[in-house]
């Protein structure tokens, strides 16, 4: 049988994402609660050292030739704003609910929580049932609303300055906000404590680097229609449906980066005499994951991607929905705090 560059490529990148985040305590959703809650930015600086990694790494492997982003989903001439903001929403106020974002559900599933894995579950069945089930119908009304052409605008993103007399400008200003992210964190001394975190930074954004390069290297060589990277939403729904139906024939790359996640989350709980297994505490705690994955789901399917899929990966192609998404889901986990902490209905928040 012939090797599948594909599947082995994704699964190698979901491994090193998966294995950095569980052995570094890399976590998206305790950075924010850290930074809006106890006023502890470490691991927003983490974050951004991975969003810096990412994008210098995607941009100078574009530039040599070894990444076409040109056919990626995120590269398009419109932008759904309308997908991007509410999708955010959602998926910070579910991502708030359930404690973690659907990434961070695969990693914890590995480590033995089972009230991840049901969560994860509960976001894969959730997307496809957005994507083409029963809830597809309440998304589709949304998609000819709030959407942009970029190619209307004079100066639409610096994606799009990146040529012509503006190319060395571009370039000044994409990898001076890359480099402005990695010394926030390198030059915190607190930061320089926790050498696993930095190391789990770098990680990730390599990850996600690579990821363009394994799908890039795929389209070339007609393996893959378009290229793409890591995003933790639509691919769980796609490894349910094929777990259920097609015994993992033709897993394709998303599948494969999330089996990799999950695989090497274990394998570090284990070298690391970290893995546990846990359950609900009681229906309250089962309903609110359940709740929080299913806004999860349907918020990523609206986005075109989670906090990795837009957060990293789109944010690593320069796209204009990616800071657009970040900003609505700090809002939503916001609103997700307010709720968990006060203990206020979500729809009596503003009251």
């Amino acid at each position: 049988m012939p090797i599948d560059w594909v599947i082995i490529g994704g699964f190698v990148c979901g491994a090193l994402a998966g294995g950095a985040s569980r052995y570094g305590r890399l976590c998206t959703m305790s950075a924010i609660e850290d930074a809006l809650a106890g006023r502890d930015y470490r691991g927003a600086k983490a974050w951004g050292l991975a969003a810096g990694v990412a994008v210098a790494l995607t941009q100078i492997l574009s530039s040599l030739g070894w990444v076409d982003l040109e056919g990626s989903v995120y590269s398009g001439s419109t932008v759904h704003i309308l997908g991007a903001l509410l999708g955010g929403l959602l998926f910070g106020i579910g991502m708030t609910l359930v404690g973690t974002c659907a990434f961070g559900l695969l990693v914890r599933s590995g480590s033995g929580d089972l009230r991840a894995a049901m969560a994860a579950a509960a976001v894969g069945v959730v997307a496809m049932s957005a994507t083409a089930g029963a809830v597809a119908r309440l998304r589709q009304p949304l998609l000819g609303f709030g959407v942009i052409d970029l190619q209307s605008w004079t100066m639409p993103s610096i994606g799009d300055l990146s040529s012509g007399s503006w190319r060395a400008v571009a370039a000044a200003m994409v990898f001076g906000a890359c480099a402005a992210l990695a010394l926030g964190a390198l030059l915190d001394e607190r930061m320089r404590r926790r050498p696993r975190l930095l190391l789990a930074a770098v990680g990730m954004g390599t990850a996600v680097a690579l990821g363009w390069v394994v799908t890039s290297s795929a389209v070339a060589n007609l393996a893959l229609d378009r290229p793409q990277s890591l995003s933790f939403v639509a691919p769980v729904g796609r490894a349910l449906l094929q777990f259920m139906m097609e015994p993992f024939r033709d897993l394709g790359f998303g599948v494969a980066t999330a089996l990799g996640v999950v695989v090497a989350s274990t394998a570090v709980a284990l070298w690391r005499r970290e893995l546990r297994w846990e359950a609900f505490d009681d229906p309250v705690e089962m309903r609110r994951h359940l709740v929080g994955a299913a806004f999860m789901g349907l918020g990523g399917v609206l986005a075109q991607g989670c906090t990795i899929g837009q957060g990293m990966s789109a944010l690593s192609t320069l796209a204009l929905s990616a800071p657009l998404f970040i900003v609505a889901v700090l809002a939503g986990a916001k609103i997700g705090l307010v709720h968990l902490i006060e203990g206020r209905s979500l729809w009596r928040l503003g009251r």
